[in-house]
C-alpha cells in the first residue's frame, strides 16, 4: 500500500466514511443500488460500473440489475449479457473470493473473444457477501487505467458495507414476503373455516308477537240490534252463570210488545164476534177464516217481540272471567245483530296466540318447537308447540300483515295470565347457515331486482 499525504489520506477516510453512511440511510433497495454503482466514484475513480444480484439455489447465477449512468437496463444488450456470463465464470472458480482484477486470460477462450469489444482495459468484479458468508450479488468496476491495492482495499471495505446495507433490505423483503404468505394463508384459512361455517346445518326459526289469550272462550255476541244502556260488571272479572251482564235500551222493545199485545187482544175480539154472529147468517163463515189467520198473525208478532224483548238483559250463561275492552266503548253506542261485545273464558284454559310477519315467515308445520319470552320475565322461556298456523295472511288489530299461528305449552302453568305479551320464537327445519343468515338480504336483492 502506498502512503499518502497526511490531508489526502483524512479526506479519503472521511469520504470513505461518508459513503458507508450514505449507503445505510438508503431508504429502499432500489435507491441502494443506485447509490452503489454512481455514487462509489466519489472515492474510487472508475469509468462503468454494473451490479448484479445473486439468483439461483445457491446464488451462483448473476442477473444484472442497475448500471451507472442509467436508471433502466437492458439485460439483451451484449455487453450485459457478455457481463453476466463472465460474472457467472468467474463466481465457479472463484467462490471464496472477494475480489477479484479480471484479465482476459482468466476466462473462457469464448468469452475472451468479446473482450476488446465489450469492455475496457481494467476490470474488477468485487463479491457482495452478507456475514454469514453467502453472496448477495456482486459488483463490476471497468476502467482504461490498471488498479492500485489502496483502491482494491477499498473496495473491499465498501463491498462489506454495501452487502451489509444491501442485506437489510432483502432480509425486510423477504420478511415482508414471508410474512405477507403467511397472511395469504392464514386468509385462505380463515376463508376455508368461514365456507366451513357457512354450509354448517342449522335450525332455522324466526320471531313474532305472541298473546296470551282464552283457549276456547264463551263468545257473547249481540242477539238484537239496538243500544245498549248499561253494563252490569267491569272488565276481567269472574261472572257466574247466570249472573247479568248488560242491557239494552228496552223502550223500542216494549213498545213493540205493547201493540202487538193489544194487536192481539183486537184480532181475538173481532174473531170472537164473526164466529157469535155465524149462527144467525151463515155468510159470515168466510170471514171467520180470514180473521183466524189474522190472530195467527197477531200472535206471531206479538211472540217475536217478547223474544225481543227477552234479549234485552243479556246474562252468562257459564262460570268464567269476563273479557272486554272497556265499558264506555259499549255503552250508547248502536249495536247489530251478530256483533261481538265479550268474551267468557275459564282461566285455567289458555293458549299462545302469534302473530307472524309475512317477511318473517319459515317453512314449519303444526308440531313445530316453540320458545316464549314473556315481557313480564324476559329471561325465562316458556316451552311450547304450534297447534294451528294459517295459510293466509290477515291484517291484524296492529295493522300488520301476518299469518295467525296458535301454540300450546308442552306442561300445564297455572301461572299464565290472559292477555300477557311478549315475543315467540318458532323453529323450523335445518338450514345452512349462509341461507340463515342472508336469507332477508338475499329476498330483498331478489325483490329489488326482480328474479
Amino acid at each position: 500500500m502506498v502512503d499518502k499525504p497526511q490531508g489526502e489520506s483524512n479526506q479519503t477516510l472521511s469520504t470513505l466514511l461518508q459513503l458507508e453512511s450514505d449507503a445505510r440511510s438508503s431508504v429502499d433497495s432500489l435507491s441502494l443500488h443506485y447509490f452503489i454503482v454512481n455514487e462509489t466514484r466519489r472515492l474510487i475513480h472508475y469509468r462503468y460500473a454494473v451490479l448484479f444480484k445473486a439468483s439461483g439455489s445457491k446464488n451462483s447465477h448473476f442477473e444484472a440489475i442497475r448500471a451507472s449512468g442509467s436508471n433502466l437496463i437492458d439485460r439483451t444488450t451484449p455487453k450485459i449479457h457478455w457481463m453476466e456470463q463472465v460474472i457467472h465464470y468467474l463466481s465457479e472458480r472463484n467462490n471464496k473470493e472477494q475480489l477479484v482484477k479480471v484479465v482476459p486470460e482468466q476466462l473462457s477462450a469464448e468469452l475472451q473473444q468479446d473482450w476488446k469489444d465489450l469492455s475496457l482495459p481494467y476490470s474488477v468484479w468485487v463479491s457482495l457477501r452478507l456475514p454469514c458468508g453467502s453472496v448477495i450479488g456482486s459488483l463490476w468496476l471497468e476502467r482504461e487505467v490498471t488498479w492500485n491495492d489502496d483502491e482494491l482495499f477499498l473496495l473491499k471495505r465498501l463491498a462489506d458495507t454495501y452487502a451489509h446495507a444491501w442485506g437489510y433490505f432483502d432480509n425486510l423483503q423477504q420478511r415482508f414476503k414471508s410474512w405477507f404468505l403467511s397472511q395469504k394463508i392464514l386468509w385462505g384459512i380463515m376463508l376455508f373455516l368461514i365456507l366451513a361455517l357457512l354450509v354448517i346445518p342449522v335450525q332455522n326459526s324466526t320471531l313474532g308477537p305472541v298473546k296470551i289469550v282464552a283457549k276456547d272462550p264463551l263468545v257473547i255476541s249481540a242477539p238484537i240490534d239496538g243500544v245498549i244502556a248499561s253494563i252490569s260488571v267491569e272488565p276481567n272479572e269472574m261472572v257466574t252463570r247466570g249472573q247479568l251482564l248488560l242491557s239494552y235500551e228496552d223502550t223500542n222493545y216494549r213498545n213493540e210488545y205493547a201493540i202487538t199485545e193489544q194487536s192481539l187482544v183486537v184480532a181475538q175480539a173481532e174473531l170472537k164476534k164473526a164466529t157469535q154472529g155465524a149462527f144467525e147468517d151463515p155468510r159470515n163463515n168466510a170471514e171467520i177464516a180470514l180473521l183466524k189467520a189474522k190472530v195467527d198473525l197477531a200472535i206471531i208478532k206479538r211472540n217475536f217481540a217478547k223474544e225481543m224483548l227477552d234479549h234485552v238483559n243479556i246474562i252468562a250463561e257459564k262460570d268464567g272471567l269476563l273479557l272486554f275492552n272497556d265499558k264506555a266503548e259499549l255503552i250508547g253506542r248502536p249495536i247489530s245483530t251478530g256483533e261481538r261485545l265479550m268474551e267468557v273464558a275459564e282461566i285455567d284454559k289458555v293458549m299462545l296466540l302469534i302473530y307472524l310477519p309475512v317477511e318473517n315467515n319459515i317453512d314449519f308445520r303444526p308440531g313445530a318447537p316453540v320458545k316464549v319470552f314473556l315481557d313480564v320475565n324476559p329471561l325465562h322461556s316458556i316451552d311450547a308447540i304450534v297447534t294451528y298456523a294459517s295459510y293466509r295472511a290477515e291484517i291484524t288489530p296492529g295493522e300488520m300483515l301476518a299469518y295467525r299461528v296458535e301454540a300450546a305449552t308442552i306442561e300445564e302453568l297455572s301461572n299464565l295470565r290472559i292477555g300477557w305479551q311478549g315475543t315467540a320464537k318458532i323453529y323450523g327445519e335445518n338450514v345452512s347457515l349462509f341461507f340463515y343468515l342472508f336469507k332477508r338480504p338475499l329476498s330483498s336483492v331478489r325483490q329489488y331486482l326482480g328474479f
